[in-house]
């Protein structure tokens, strides 16, 4: 009988650690999110949604180009911009939430954003909020962008 026992403690043991190894969950490592560029407008999808394309450079994506969907709120002065950079490494996903104003010369974007996801050297990465800012010519031939914070990727 205590063999029964001693066997039956042991199998349970070998299980726990089996199941603990499969859920725990994969090592992350934090990253400075420091990224700025210049777009400009590329396309205006509709009155109230416009894509913007360039290029960026920073932490963690060295450089690339980007695109960016804004789509604008005027009702609320609020904008929901998506967003994703390329370059030979793979992509970074994201997305920002932004009060904007509009005056004789800029639109000016100030808000949160988040990287989603990516793919190739980037997939996993995700962040929590970002600083986000953008400031546009009404021409929307000169922008800058920038991102700020911290994001985390599998080590």
């Amino acid at each position: 009988m205590h063999i029964r026992i001693g066997v039956a403690v042991a199998v349970s043991a070998l299980a726990l650690a089996s199941v603990g190894a499969v859920s725990a969950a994969p090592a992350r490592k934090a990253v400075a999110v420091n990224i700025a560029g210049s777009t400009h407008l590329d396309t205006v999808v509709s009155p109230f949604v416009l894509q913007d394309v360039g290029t960026v450079s920073g932490s963690p994506v060295g450089s690339g180009d980007i695109t960016l969907i804004y789509t604008l709120m005027p009702k609320r002065g609020v904008a929901v911009t998506t967003f994703t950079i390329t370059n030979a490494n793979g992509t970074v996903t994201g997305k920002a939430v932004s009060k904007y104003t509009v005056n004789t010369v800029t639109l000016s974007f100030t808000g949160a954003g988040r990287l989603t996801g990516g793919t190739g050297k980037y997939a996993g990465i995700t962040s929590g909020p970002l600083q986000f800012n953008a400031l546009h010519s009404v021409t929307g031939k000169k922008e800058a962008i920038s991102f700020v914070g911290r994001a985390t990727k599998p080590a």
